[in-house]
């Protein structure tokens, strides 16, 4: 075989190996992006539902018909009762003895109705075919839903040996899982929030110090519109730095929690106080269980309605998850540089400032306005260079001159 022909042969034993990784690594980049992971989270929530479905239905139709037994066996009970007091009245007995004998016989119907009704996986309801079943398909999408975000309503829970062991595997990778889905939107929240905020509420900043550094006889459309300013790091009113105020994160989350409490508050018919309360409780992942989303979720007699209130309130409760940590994780981020700058100016740490920094912007004009160069309207790296008429009072560090070029 000569060398031509084996390379030929190694390259196409390679190929389909190399093309396969490929294939591989753009699956992953799919799966792990923000639309790849909503859609794995719903699936494996969708297909949680299925599978409960499948192990705890039986285990349902048992307790079903359990309670129609215990329902027959109370309504001959009654019957029974009705027809003794009807023969103790042919009886030839005294007021006080026919008193009780009534008395003890009620008293025992009471006891087996108490202790053949009391027992919650009946459901017991006066009536011997009425049943309302925990396992359909939008109580088990609530319930994975709420198990992998550590909610945990509490309005069903498995009840077979097969179904709990599910649920410990299920959760173990559910909840890392939706974590996971919650982390990576909650930095696109916030690096979302943050572009608006410095390009929106913080624009009219960006004017006023455009206006106020203006030259004389010179005009804003003279400069860049601040549409098209550069993101990121520039040297003065760097957007990456820029902070969301605290009272405007508490305005974002107030906002959520009344939206979602006036649309919770027309689905459940509850007054907007619980319904705000509600959606407080669900998207903290406190999940009390009080309040359950019971006609926006879980009743299916409105066929397509239905269906759309259980997906916006499943949208709902992930997104404002994400919503409200974001905003959680902003405040935190202004509280401990407020807590760092509080430290540095009392000594407590050392104050970590760039190189850059200390030679910005130092002329004024008339005393007033801080002033800069025409190409240093905070887009551009800062240049060090000499003082000249209108610039910064920055100088170029000196500049150090080696020996052998101080001998030539």
């Amino acid at each position: 075989m000569t060398l031509p022909s084996f390379n030929r042969m190694v390259n196409n034993l390679g190929g389909p190996v190399r093309k396969s990784t490929s294939c591989c690594k753009t699956f992953a980049k799919i799966l792990l992006s923000h639309l790849g992971l909503f859609i794995l989270v719903g699936v494996y929530a969708a297909v949680g539902a299925c599978l409960y479905l499948t192990l705890e239905r039986s285990e349902e139709e048992k307790r079903r018909f359990e309670k129609q037994l215990i329902s027959l066996d109370i309504s001959d009970s009654k019957k029974y009762i009705v027809n003794y007091v009807w023969f103790l009245n042919t009886q030839n007995l005294t007021k006080a003895d026919y008193h009780l004998q009534v008395m003890k016989t009620l008293r025992i119907f009471h006891d087996f109705v108490v202790k053949t009704s009391s027992d919650p996986n009946i459901n017991y309801d006066g009536h011997v075919d009425s049943w309302e079943y925990d396992w359909t398909f939008p109580k088990s999408l609530l319930f994975t839903v709420t198990s992998m975000a550590v909610i945990g309503y509490g309005h069903i829970a498995p009840k077979t040996y097969k179904g709990r062991i599910f649920t410990i595997f299920y959760n173990v990778v559910g909840i890392p899982l939706l974590l996971v889905f919650l982390a990576n939107i909650g930095d696109f929240f916030a690096k979302s929030f943050k572009y608006i905020y410095s390009r929106v509420c913080c624009r009219w900043c960006r004017l006023r110090r455009r206006i106020a550094e203006a030259r004389k006889g010179a005009t804003l459309l003279e400069k860049r519109t601040l549409w098209k300013d550069s993101v990121g790091y520039e040297t003065y009113m760097s957007t990456a730095k820029v902070e969301v105020p605290i009272a405007v994160n508490l305005s974002v989350i107030s906002a959520y929690l009344m939206m979602g409490g006036a649309v919770f508050s027309a689905w459940e018919g509850w007054d907007l106080l619980t319904a705000v309360y509600f959606t407080l409780i669900t998207l903290t992942t406190i999940g009390f269980g009080d309040l359950v989303p019971g006609n926006s979720f879980l009743d299916l007699e409105d066929g397509f309605m239905a269906a759309v209130k259980m997906a916006v309130t499943v949208l709902f409760c992930l997104f404002g998850m994400a919503l409200l940590s974001m905003c959680i994780t902003l405040m935190q981020e202004q509280l401990v540089n407020r807590t760092r700058w509080l430290l540095t100016q009392l000594g407590i740490l050392e104050e970590d400032i760039d190189p850059m920094e200390k030679y910005k912007y130092k002329k004024t004009k008339l005393g007033t306005v801080m002033e800069t160069r025409t190409e240093r309207d905070g887009n551009e790296r800062l240049q060090l260079t000499n003082v000249e008429e209108g610039e910064s009072t920055a100088r170029r560090p000196p500049t150090v001159v080696s020996i052998s070029q101080e001998v030539m």
